[in-house]
């Protein structure tokens, strides 16, 4: 866990102590050197969908890493006023938050953020749109028109985006309407992450498909269309069967990476802590194929589904795999 941060005056000191050996060196190191010295091991974790209170500060953040949440989930659906027995209906775009409000506030994003930059970590956090279902109906992608449903999400996420002072998007819609098709979907999403951008509302943005047909067909085409305004690929390789071996896992990777290519995006690696996760667990040779994925050069980073599922268990493997992407990183025990 990260300690409490120094008082001003002694990190000012400190800050002043570092800064020009620092200095010196970034200036004597080629260009190359630099770059890579700034790439630091990425993990990631899903938080706030399935109402089990937990909180940023419950999750055990190594300060070898850096740390991003994604708060699970925005969904353009909304109740119906006029019958509260009946399930959301879509709302064409206009955005409201789902995940846990009452742990993951706007107060507890600033105080997660400032807990990375106590601990040495970059620690950041993002929102995810849509997921499986929203109160036990599918949350399917919805839009009358390319230009209404882009209009009314980056209004409506915007305010999302500032009020709890977050830092990117996640895109994870899983179902999609008749008319909602690969074109439609690739259109609206891509908009409005390019749009979000330009704002300045977000800095990074991540989508999260899985090995389906139909989900395939519409990141394809988002991909194909507006790939390089990715920087992260989520891929749920916890959706695989749980029998999945390493030699499987790591040929997944290979054909997932080939598709989702070029672009500004990396394929991440995953596990999954929920009971009906498939994939190869941790506890099952996950992090065999991590290491022949880092002896490769290739290994871009892991995310979990999901912290609330982790809980239970203490937030075990979330320890032992940012341990692995540290390496020799001081950091928890």
């Amino acid at each position: 866990m990260a300690s409490r941060c120094r008082p001003p005056v002694v990190r000012a000191m400190a800050a002043a102590a570092c800064f020009f050996p620092v200095l010196l060196n970034l200036l004597l190191l080629p260009a190359a050197a630099t770059a890579s010295a700034r790439r630091r091991p990425l993990f990631r974790e899903y938080i706030g969908a399935e109402g089990q209170n937990v909180t940023f500060a419950d999750v055990p953040v190594h300060p070898g890493v850096d740390f991003h949440f994604i708060l699970a989930f925005a969904i353009d659906y909304a109740a119906d006023a006029a019958n509260a027995s009946a399930p959301p209906r879509p709302t064409d775009g206009r955005f409201l938050v789902y995940w846990d409000e009452a742990n993951l506030t706007p107060a507890a994003v600033a105080a997660a953020k400032r807990r990375g930059g106590c601990g040495g970590g970059d620690v950041r956090v993002a929102l995810s749109l849509g997921g499986d279902t929203v109160n036990g109906a599918n949350a399917t992608f919805r839009a009358s028109s390319v230009d209404v449903w882009v209009a009314n999400a980056v209004v409506s996420l915007t305010d999302i985006l500032t009020t709890y002072g977050l830092d990117g998007v996640d895109v994870d819609y899983e179902h999609f309407g008749e008319r909602e098709t690969p074109e439609v979907f690739a259109e609206c999403v891509g908009r409005l992450v390019r749009a979000l951008r330009a704002l300045g509302v977000i800095s990074f943005a991540s989508i999260a498909p899985f090995a389906n047909p139909d989900v395939q067909a519409h990141y394809g085409e988002l991909w194909h269309r507006y790939g390089a305004e990715f920087e992260y690929v989520n891929f749920q390789f916890y959706a695989y069967d749980a029998n999945t071996t390493v030699p499987q896992l790591l040929g997944y990777y290979d054909e997932q990476s080939r598709r989702y290519a070029g672009g500004g995006g990396k394929v991440l690696l995953a596990f999954g802590t929920d009971p009906a996760s498939g994939g190869l667990g941790p506890g099952k040779g996950f992090f065999r194929a991590c290491r022949a994925l880092r002896r490769q050069g290739r290994l871009h980073g892991v995310f979990v589904w999901a912290a609330d599922n982790s809980a239970a268990d203490g937030f075990r493997y979330e320890r032992v795999a940012q341990r692995f992407l540290a390496g020799a990183a001081t950091g928890f025990t």
